[in-house]
Order: structure tokens, then sequence, then C-alpha cells
């Protein structure tokens, strides 16, 4: 059994990595913000010997936001002099050189020592570009040399990584062109908050809250450390710790997923205890950026020295309970203090803090409506239709009654009321009074049938009382009638066949003796009104529903399918707005047959609109459409759109899986339809998405087997690249974030939550939410939709608010941003 789930999430794995669309290209290698060019001063002609340096600079400032907005959703970076004078150093160096380099000569050579020649802190990152200063005689605005110069580094992904990186909310940039004004060189300087170091002491004070020297420990390195920025059980971490009796002590029931995460040879974590007391309102905080701690720190501690010291009991206990550390004594007794963890790699260089948590994540759970797909192709369409005020005309024959003369509302009413007809106008009316045959030519059934008629348009004028017509009275002996029905009589025929007289004369003779043999077949149904109504249908309002539904089913009627799909084409679009209702739908009569499928499948299409998604009943509707067909055209072509329908269809109306083989099918079928290109692929990626949602809950019951805890993680980092970049709603974006807030992965959850933080319709459990996540890594609170968020919590909920902060590491105050908002609104 073990081998066979092993094969199943084999061939999961196979299927994901061989049919997922995934995107290969650099999505920043296109950008061009046209709508830049809506500054007149940007679309100036630029020369490097006569130019405005404002415009430039403000350009280049713009360019740089245009991009961050557009790719990673980010708010406009602010400036500064010194970064910018930073910047500027380094591209008069490198116009000097000709060459674009990062590096200059010592004592400034790398971008840190340059930083700190201008009074800055080392917290930044520094991109330089080359373009081309002119292009002779050809035109060459402000915006093209500021394109040309951002584009390289958008190109290049790792380039692309530091310009977008969210954690930078300043930008300094310096130019220079080389001696022949044929380049020039620019460097951007990318710093946040952390830049300025503003809590660093002047001179060497004593007492200070935070460990002065470096233990040894040695700054970033990004090779080493790139595993371990991303890997997310790194989370767990701070939970393990607890204090007792001025100990800290690091607990955890399982000592080997401890070694997995810090156990390999040179790991080791420091804790950093930061006092709350070292932020003041005042700006006068007591953290020197510079260092890799903001507190007192603890010697290194490495796993081993944790199993060492191990006070967990029995033999073969797994648990680790260790004590790691003593609280500084410099910490009063009375003090509020966070204790970070420092993630150390090769046995010196820092890596990380893993920070202690308070993630709120309330009312997430939201089942984002999915839509079938309509289809109009199939059955092509007979151009667009739209409803106009078509004409037609409706007759109705009433019999009449031998006894009656003078006919009333009362008498006709009936027979109009049973029309089933869309609302319409009486423009005019025929009115044809027959009397039998045999009565032919005599008086006094002319003289009554002409009362008859004359009341009987009365009536008509009653009935259709709102409108004005003319009622046009005739009279007919229903001579033709007569020979149409005795024409294949077996006794009289010949009266059909003969002369109108001698008909007429067969009738009379005897005493009437013939016409008294055919009175209650033939007779008694010639005498009658024949009224035809000449009408114009409304289609104003109310009553253009009615009218179209009424049109598509007699176009269905008469098979002229191309018209029919264009109706229906209309009507899918006014039910899409919202203008037509339920009736629309279930008023479509349609044949349940294999040629009508596509007409059958817009049906269910629109009925899972006004449902506001697919549920069991449309998923059970569209799975009998399916059937008709086979979701193919002909035998060698695949009715994509049919197909997409019909694998909707399963995931929405599937039960529990039966199995690991049950889900790898259904997984198949999903997979498939990335072939299709008529597919759009966003509407796939959703259905997809829903899919690995279905298979997140089913493993939250399920054993937690490695072949589970295999598929579970496959279904994550499928759901990372089958993702549209944008969710289709801030709702099912927080439902996702909330998944991958369980998972530990807050990096990503705050991905997907970043697009719609300006959205107004953002619930506030979506804000503070996003709030609490952001707060767990560096790279999340200092950047500036951190700031925007407590802006917008500020102005929604401040006791919510201030509640919130007084759970969250005080290090997030290294936003100043934010430190003011907190400490000028909260106790």
């Amino acid at each position: 059994m073990m081998k066979k789930t092993t094969l199943f999430v084999a061939l999961f794995c196979m299927i994901f990595s061989n049919l997922i669309y995934a995107q290969t290209e650099n999505p920043y290698q296109d950008f061009n913000p046209e709508s830049l060019k809506k500054n007149k001063d940007y679309t100036k002609n630029f020369a490097p010997n006569n130019f405005s340096t404002k415009i430039l600079y403000n350009c280049m400032q713009d360019m740089v936001n245009a991009a961050r907005a557009q790719y990673a959703y980010l708010p406009p970076m602010k400036t500064d002099i010194q970064l910018d004078s930073t910047a500027m150093m380094q591209a008069i160096y490198q116009a000097q050189k000709e060459e674009k380099t990062v590096e200059n000569l010592p004592p400034y050579r790398t971008t840190e020592q340059r930083l700190k020649k201008y009074g800055l802190g080392t917290h930044g990152k520094e991109l330089t570009s080359k373009a081309k200063a002119t292009l002779g005689a050809n035109e060459y605005t402000y915006y093209d040399v500021c394109l040309e110069l951002i584009r390289p580094m958008l190109k290049n992904v790792k380039t692309a990584a530091v310009l977008l990186d969210r954690q930078y909310t300043y930008l300094g940039f310096g130019y220079e062109f080389d001696k022949y004004m044929k380049s020039i060189y620019a460097s951007y300087i990318l710093a946040n908050d952390r830049t300025f170091n503003y809590g660093k002491p002047v001179g060497m004070p004593r007492d200070l809250p935070y460990t002065r020297t470096k233990l040894g420990l040695a700054g970033y390195d990004e090779q080493l450390c790139k595993k371990c920025m991303s890997e997310r059980g790194l989370e767990i971490l701070p939970e393990c710790l607890s204090v007792k009796d001025g100990v800290v002590y690091f607990t955890h029931e399982d000592m080997k997923v401890i070694r997995k995460l810090i156990g390999k040879e040179g790991d080791a974590i420091v804790l950093d205890f930061v006092q709350h007391s070292q932020y003041n309102g005042d700006g006068t905080d007591q953290v020197d950026q510079d260092r890799p701690n903001h507190g007192f720190m603890s010697k290194t501690i490495s796993y081993d020295q944790m199993v060492a010291d191990n006070q967990a009991t029995g033999k073969k206990t797994t648990k680790l309970f260790s004590p790691i550390a003593e609280v500084p004594q410099e910490i009063p007794d009375n003090a509020d203090y966070d204790i970070n963890i420092i993630i150390i790699k090769d046995g010196k260089y820092v890596c990380r803090d893993v920070l202690k948590k308070n993630v709120e994540c309330k009312n997430a759970d939201y089942k984002e409506p999915m839509y079938f797909l309509k289809d109009e192709s199939t059955i092509k369409a007979a151009g667009e239709w739209v409803p106009v005020a078509e004409t037609n005309e409706i007759t109705v024959t009433i019999p009449f009654d031998d006894k009656k003369l003078d006919y009333t509302l009362d008498d006709i009413k009936a027979y109009f009321n049973e029309l089933e007809e869309p609302a319409f106008v009486v423009e005019k009316v025929d009115l044809t009074a027959c009397t039998s045959f045999n009565y032919s030519g005599n008086a006094t059934t002319q003289k009554n049938q002409k009362r008859r008629a004359e009341s009987m348009a009365s009536a008509l004028k009653k009935q259709f009382a709102d409108n004005t017509f003319d009622v046009n009275i005739k009279y007919d002996d229903s001579w033709e009638m007569f020979k149409q029905d005795l024409v294949k009589h077996p006794e009289y025929s010949d009266l059909a066949v003969g002369t109108k007289e001698y008909a007429l004369s067969q009738l009379k003779y005897n005493n009437g003796e013939i016409a008294k043999a055919l009175e209650n077949d033939y007779l008694k149904k010639e005498r009658r009104a024949v009224i035809v109504l000449h009408i114009r249908y409304k289609v104003d309002g109310e009553n253009e529903q009615p009218f179209t539904v009424t049109k598509f089913n007699r176009s269905l009627a008469a098979k002229n399918l191309p018209l029919a799909m264009a109706i229906q084409q209309y009507i899918m679009k006014e039910v899409e707005a919202g203008r037509y209702g339920a009736s629309a739908v279930s008023g479509l009569e349609i044949p349940n047959q294999k040629n009508y499928q596509p007409l059958l499948s817009n049906r269910v299409y629109m009925q899972a609109i006004l449902d506001k998604g697919v549920n069991n009943t449309t998923a059970n509707a569209m799975l009998e459409v399916s059937k008709l067909s086979g979701a193919t055209t002909t035998s060698t072509t695949v009715n994509q759109i049919a197909q997409y329908n019909k694998v909707m269809a399963e995931v929405a109306a599937a039960g529990p899986f039966a199995d690991m083989m049950d889900i790898t099918n259904r997984q198949a079928n999903i997979d498939k339809l990335y072939g299709y290109s008529q597919l759009p692929q966003d509407k796939v990626n959703d259905l997809n998405l829903e899919f690995q949602f279905q298979i997140i809950n089913y493993l939250k019951t399920a054993p937690s087997t490695t072949e589970n805890v295999t598929l579970l993680e496959n279904t994550y980092n499928k759901i990372k690249e089958i993702r549209n970049p944008v969710m289709s709603s801030w709702k099912n974006a927080y439902k996702l974030a909330a998944i991958f807030m369980r998972n530990n992965d807050f990096v990503y959850a705050v991905s997907l939550m970043e697009p719609f933080l300006r959205d107004e319709s953002i619930s506030n459990d979506f804000l503070f939410s996003f709030i609490s996540i952001s707060a767990v890594r560096e790279e999340l609170y200092m950047s500036g939709n951190f700031t925007l968020a407590v802006q917008m919590a500020q102005e929604r909920d401040a006791a919510r608010l201030c509640g919130l902060f007084d759970k969250l590491p005080v290090v997030i105050f290294d936003n100043q941003e934010v430190k003011k908002i907190i400490f000028k609104n909260c106790k």
C-alpha cells in the first residue's frame, strides 16, 4: 500500500510539473508607463548640454514609483538629499571610468562606506545603470532617457527584485555624463528608516540598552542565507521560548523538528532581548541599526547544546526542554521586553530575525463564486441581435352562437386572454363575419351577421381599450372552407368540385336534407368570426424580457439555430448585467438533444449567474448537458468550453476524495485544460485553485502520513504556480492568504493582499490581519504598505489598532511613521 500511495504522489507531482502553465518570461521587461507622458515636461526634448535637472530628477522618481506601483502595488518613495548625494558620488565615479559599477575607490569602495560618508547607516541597496545621453538629431525626451535607464534594471531578475523590494521606502538618485556626453550614468540608493539610524548614540555613552560588541557575528551573506530567508519552519521558534525565574527555556515536543531547522553544522541561534522602553515617541530611540541586534544578546546557542542540556526525562524521549540563556541582568525586573531570535549560519553569519507572532485572521472563510463559461462559438450566431418593436398578425376565431346576435366583452375576452403573446399594441383589426355556406345569400342571415359583427367590433374596442385602432368588417359565406372540407367526403365530394350554384341548390334540395346531414360536422363550424389583429410588440422597459424570450423560443421552434444563438447572446448579456431575471432563463424552451447542447449549456451558465455562483444544482445540470455530446463537436475536435464546464461541474459537485488516485485523476482532468488555447488562462487557474482548496480541506482531517505531508507541500507550491497575478476579489485574496498564514508563509500571504489594500470595500478584519502578519518580518513592517495599513486602521478603529499593537513585537517601531501614529494615538 505504501508503494502504491507513493506512486500516486509521484504521479501527482509529475502532472504538476509537466502540465501546469508557468510564467517563464520576465514580467517586467516590457515596462512602459505611458501615463507619465501626460506630464508635458517629460515629453520635452532632452539634451545633455541643455536640460532641466529638476525635470530629469522628477521624471526618474516617477518612473521608479510607476514600476513599483505596477508590479509590487507599493506607494511612492520618499526622497532625501543625503541619499541623493551618495548616489551622485557613485554616478560621477562611473562617468569618469566610463563603466557601470557599484564599486568605488577606497575608502569608499562599498555602498555602505559611501552611506556612512554622508552620515547614514549601512542599511541600503544600490543599483546602477547606463543609457545613451542623446540620439543625435532624433527625438529623445526626458521620458525616453529615464525609461532607458530603468529598463536594464527591470530586465535583470535580481536587480528588479531590489528595485521592487517592498522594504525600501526612500530613493536616492544621482547621474552624470561621460566626458563626451554620449552616455549618462546613474546610481539609485534604496533605503528605509533604518538607513538613517536615528537612535545611534553620539560618542560612546555608558549604560546603553543593547550589546555594544558584535560577539564575533558577521553581516548577512546572501548565498548562505538564501534558503534560511524562505524557511517557513523557523517561524515556530519564538513559540518554543519561555521564561521562568530569569532563565529562558526552549521547549518542543519533537527534537527532530528542531534539528531539521537549526541542527546543521554551523547553525545556531542568538537571543535578542529588546526592551519596549528603547523606543520613544520623541524620536530618541536607543537602537543602533548598524548592529545585528536591537537589544542585549545572548551567546550563540547550537542545537547540540540544547540536546546536551535537555532536562526532558525518559530514555527514549523526543521532547526538548532545555535552559538556553538567562535574562540579562541589565533588564529591570518590571521591564517589558521581547525575545527575538537571530538565526546564525556557518557559525557567525547573521541571516534573519525571527519575531514573536500575534497573527489575526478573522472571518476569512469566504467562498469565491465560480462560474461556467458561455459557449458562443459552437453555433455561429446570425450577427448581433437586439430587440425591436416588430409587427405581427394574430388570428383569433370565435364561433357564432346561433341564438346570440349581440356580443359583449364578456363573450370574447376569454379568447384573447388565452393568447400566449408578449405585450403588444393593436394597430388595426380585420373582422370577417362568416356564415355557413348553406345560408349564402340569405337576407335574414346577412342582417344577423352584420349585427353580430358590429357588436363584436364594439367589444374588441373595449378589450383593447388602451389602443386606438379601426375595425375593418368583412363578410364571407364560407364557400372556400366548404370546398376544402367536402373534397374528401365519401358521399358528398361532388359538391366541392362543382359550381357554387350547384352546391347551394343541393344543400337546399328536399327541404335541406343534405344540409341537415352536414350540419354538426361541417356547416356549424363555418359560422364564425375570424379576427386578425395587426399588432406591434412592446419592447420598452419590463416588456423587453418576455418579448425576447418568446422570440428565442419561436426561432428555435423554427429550427433557426443561428438566430436563436444571436438572441441567446443578447439574453446572456442582460442576465450578466442584472437586467433580466429568473424567468428569462427558465422560460427558454430548449429540447434536450445533442444539437442544442451549446444552448442548453448557456442556459445553465445563466442560472449560475442568477444563483451567484455554481452550486450543486447547476453543477449537476451541467453534467447532464455534457452527456449529450460527450463535450465534443466531432469525433476529433474537442469542444473546449464544454470540456471546461464539465470539469468545473465535477469540481463543484464532487464529494469527498476516495483516495490519492482519485485526487490524481481529478487533477489530471483539470491540467488537460491548460492545453486548450480557446480557454481563458485565468479561468483555468481559478478552477485549479478551487481544487487545491479542496485538497487542503481534505488534508486537514487526513492522517499525517509522509505522503499526505508531501501532497500538502506540493499543493501550496502549486497554488503559487497557478494563481493569477491578482486574485479576483479581496475576499478571495484574504481567504487564500489565511491558508498561507496557517502554513507560516507570511510573505506570500501579504503579497496576495497588497493589491487590494487601497480598495475601500476591504473589511476591517482584512486590514488588521494585514497589519498583524506584516509585523512578523522586517521586509514587511518596514514597507510603505504597512504604514498605509496602519494609517487606514487608525482612521477606521483606533481602539482596535492600539489593542493589536500591544501584542506585536516592539521592533516594528523601526518604521518611524508607524511609531508616530501609535505613540500619538495609543497610551
